[in-house]
């Protein structure tokens, strides 16, 4: 075809016509095939080819019309170079004619010449997907369409290319595919549809290590032991399984009374708490001494013509009877004394009590003795 007139103008921008190639129908191709509700129509495309014998254009225009009658009407420009387009926009069985021109800053150049074709109906086959196992997980597809859990089945068009992803729930793990896959890559299996398929992807419960550990008293004083992940109280349960590479953090609480003295096994030292990583079968020993506390003894003597009573606070003597008790070094003892009828509290002796009050405060760092004096009126 010569170039058209319009673009005469200027011989160095002049356009060369192109020759439209055949048309191929292809149903389906690579995408997805749609079927359209209520109606025998599929999506299907048209594959339009040229060749480009311009050298100078800045690209081309495509232009179809409906049935061989219809009217022409442009459909998209396309760059420099290109030799082929993609109609997706047809309807199986129904006749379309193109044709094209190249296109630059001059004009167009004439068209080529014109082919029609209509798509062929598409030959859809249905992909089945199961699960099996122990586990759980689900199973998509692309093209889209298959999301199993719920809708473990769709139709493709012959030819179509299609990859399966499977993916294992929480607590399972995906072991395999069945036969049917022509790649298997992880989790992913890819296949081209030829006929119905069957395809099976299998989870299994994942299987955790779990190890041991166990604790131990030792030592003439109690105690108890606790652990952060729980499962251990012990006073009561002392072993607990852990999973592997799980940090087990242990707290030592001496009772009253007790002190905790250390570790031993998988743990050392004297802090009260210890981290275990289980990473195999552990055993752990706290030790627990009873707590060394120097006590000193506090005397308490009475003098004088008249009677009373000595009390103690903290607890522990009460001298009409009885006049002596152990207290703990750094005690603090406050004394009261209390004369009888008839007779008068008249004063403290002794280093650490002097004076008329009726208290005295007794510092407990060593032994103690103090004397209160009673006395009775000259008749």
């Amino acid at each position: 075809m010569e170039a058209s007139k319009g673009i005469a103008m200027r011989k160095s921008s002049r356009l060369v016509a192109i020759a439209l190639g055949a048309l191929q129908a292809i149903a389906g191709g690579l995408c997805v095939l749609i079927l359209l509700a209520g109606t025998a129509h599929a999506a299907a495309q048209l594959t339009v080819t040229w060749s480009d014998a311009s050298t100078n254009e800045q690209g081309f225009k495509l232009e179809r019309k409906t049935g061989t009658a219809g009217t022409y009407a442009q459909i998209t420009t396309l760059p420099a170079g290109t030799t082929g387009y993609v109609d997706s926009n047809v309807i199986v069985g129904t006749t379309y004619c193109y044709r094209a021109r190249a296109y630059n800053s001059a004009g167009d150049s004439a068209y080529s010449n014109e082919d029609c074709a209509a798509p062929a109906s598409a030959t859809l086959y249905t992909v089945t997907v199961g699960r099996a196992g122990t586990g759980s997980g689900t199973v998509t597809s692309s093209p889209s369409g298959i999301t199993c859990g719920s809708d473990c089945s769709q139709n493709y068009a012959s030819g179509t290319s299609v990859a399966l992803s499977a993916a294992p729930a929480a607590g399972s793990t995906f072991t395999g595919w069945s036969s049917g896959c022509t790649t298997v890559v992880g989790t992913s299996c890819t296949f081209v549809v030829g006929g119905a398929k069957n395809l099976t992807a299998t989870f299994a419960l994942s299987t955790t290590t779990t190890y041991t550990l166990t604790l131990s008293r030792a030592g003439t004083g109690t105690g108890t032991i606790t652990s952060s992940p729980t499962g251990i109280s012990c006073g009561t349960d002392c072993s607990q399984g852990y999973a592997s590479g799980a940090v087990v953090t242990l707290t030592a609480a001496p009772a009253a009374g007790s002190t905790f003295t250390g570790w031993g096994g998988a743990c050392s030292g004297t802090s009260s708490t210890c981290s275990v990583s289980m990473t195999a079968a552990r055993n752990v020993t706290a030790t627990f001494t009873p707590s060394t506390t120097t006590t000193y003894t506090l005397s308490l003597g009475k003098s004088g013509t008249g009677t009373g009573t000595i009390t103690s606070s903290p607890t522990g003597i009460s001298c009409g009877t009885d006049c002596t008790q152990g207290y703990a070094s750094g005690t603090v003892v406050t004394l009261t004394a209390a004369p009888a009828a008839g007779s008068t509290f008249t004063g403290w002796g002794g280093y650490w009590c002097t004076g008329t009050s009726r208290t005295c405060r007794v510092p407990m760092g060593g032994a103690r003795w103090v004397a209160a004096t009673f006395t009775k009126p000259t008749p």
